[in-house]
């Protein structure tokens, strides 16, 4: 093994067209044979680097003009600097017209001059067109510009290798195995990009971004969030925002909709309500419900990894509707079939005859609505396959759609029965409406009110743990 050359006069007696060169290391200097063309000399207290290439098919030494030129102090070690530079295999040395230079100019842009010295009193200085520097900084400018160089390489032959692999999927339907080949620092290049002050609304990203990018990054984040790699801080503040603040959107909300008292949702009043809240005009209650839902329920129920509405089904005895409103997959790849009524709807009607509770026509159709609906999932009675695929994606096997749940979210506390009641009968109403919905197998029924209680006692145990 060849021993590492111990001065820069020893390293250019190394190189392929050292014979061209006249290399004098008591006089200090390095020049090229039969003229005055220095590559290194000494000025004053400096050092003087020049930078040339050598030309292997013309056999030419051609001076470099668009280098920038290095001043170095005669104390310091010239090679223990020169050695980031050197670049004997392509026959040239410094910033060769490579990478690096190009790398240097865009950090120090109108830099032409390099001074580097260690009795400079700062460690990084710009005079005019010089940057004065001691040598230590010097060094850590070069490792940065060294390491800039191999996350850009790596980078770019990354996405080559992801690309190709895709290609081989497309063409040929050949599958590769997936490998990690990036290294530590490239996400933040593109993280950085996508976090610009330019971008401040959801276009913004979506300019930059399609379906499969995002799906990507939720499946990533999805998992790096499981696997706990975040900070705890970070996670704290990523419940403060998914749950906190967008339930407390969420009763906010609710609860401005929970105080119209009327079907109809034509009056002035009620119209700019809405506007406000959904950016749209909306025709009837249960369509104001089912937008809110649609927009709040994976946090108002936790148990869901993914919400599908209006899927289509087929065989449902002539009802009115061919879809439920929602079907949820919970994080035990379970079915729930959602049913959104109105809080103006009731549950229960006073049986006179019987001095009992029973349920009302609205509550009974709600019920044998969801049963047809539950049924016919269990007997995969889907019209359009691709949505039978799109909820599949989200189970372990085809049979957990033979089992769904239902819930039905309907009424509100002032609401649950129509009759008007004596206060016996008022004291009885919460005991028998809690007897009646637990005599229904697998399907659960809220109202609107408990579903906003839950939200807000939520959120008051967060407060709790945070304060």
């Amino acid at each position: 093994m060849n021993e590492q050359p111990k001065s820069i006069y020893e390293l250019f007696k190394t190189f392929s067209w050292a014979s061209y060169l006249e290399i004098n290391e008591l006089k200090k200097f390095i020049k090229l044979v039969d003229s005055e063309d220095f590559i290194l000399k000494k000025e004053g207290d400096f050092l003087k680097l020049f930078f040339y290439d050598f030309n292997d098919e013309t056999k030419k030494i051609e001076k470099r003009k668009d280098y920038i030129q290095l001043f170095v102090h005669k104390d310091l070690d010239l090679m223990g600097l020169f050695k980031y530079w050197s670049n004997s295999e392509k026959n040239s040395y410094g910033y060769s017209f490579s990478k690096e230079l190009w790398i240097f100019k865009k950090i120090f842009e109108g830099i032409t001059t390099i001074k580097v010295s260690d009795v400079y009193k700062k460690e990084l200085e710009f005079k005019s067109k010089e940057l004065l520097v001691r040598s230590g900084k010097l060094k850590e400018i070069l490792k940065t510009i060294e390491n800039i160089n191999k996350k850009a390489s790596s980078s770019k032959a990354s996405l080559l290798n992801h690309l190709v692999n895709q290609s081989k999927f497309d063409f040929l339907n050949k599958k590769t195995k997936g490998t990690t080949s990036v290294i530590k620092g490239d996400f933040d290049f593109i993280v950085h990009r996508f976090n610009l002050a330019t971008k401040n609304t959801k276009e913004d990203f979506q300019k930059y971004l399609d379906k499969n990018d995002i799906k990507s990054l939720s499946d990533l984040l999805d998992k790096m969030i499981r696997k706990e790699v975040f900070e705890e801080e970070y996670l704290r503040r990523l419940d403060n925002y998914f749950v906190k603040e967008k339930l407390e959107d969420a009763l906010a909300i609710g609860k401005k909709i929970l105080s119209i008292k009327t079907d109809s949702v034509k009056s002035v009043e009620i119209k700019i309500l809405l506007k406000n809240i959904f950016k749209e005009d909306i025709g009837q209650l249960e369509t104001v419900w089912q937008k809110y839902f649609e927009k709040y329920l994976l946090y108002l129920f936790f148990s869901y990894k993914k919400i599908v509405p209006k899927v289509e089904l087929k065989n449902l005895n002539n009802l009115d509707k061919q879809y439920p409103d929602f079907i949820g997959v919970n994080h035990y790849d379970g079915v729930d079939i959602i049913e959104i009524k109105t809080h103006l709807k009731n549950i229960l009607v006073w049986d006179n005859s019987h001095k009992n509770f029973a349920f009302s026509p609205e509550m009974s159709k709600a019920l044998i609505q969801t049963i047809n609906y539950m049924d016919a999932i269990s007997d995969h009675e889907f019209k359009k396959t691709k949505e039978k695929k799109s909820l599949l994606e989200y189970l372990n096997v085809d049979e957990n759609l033979c089992r769904p749940r239902g819930i039905i979210i309907i009424s509100s506390i002032d609401k649950i029965c129509k009759s008007k009641l004596t206060e016996e009968q008022k004291s009885r109403l919460k005991k028998d409406f809690t007897k009646l919905r637990n005599s229904i197998h697998n399907i659960q029924i809220f109202t609107f009110n408990e579903i906003l209680e839950i939200a807000e006692k939520y959120i008051e145990n967060i407060t709790k743990e945070t304060s």
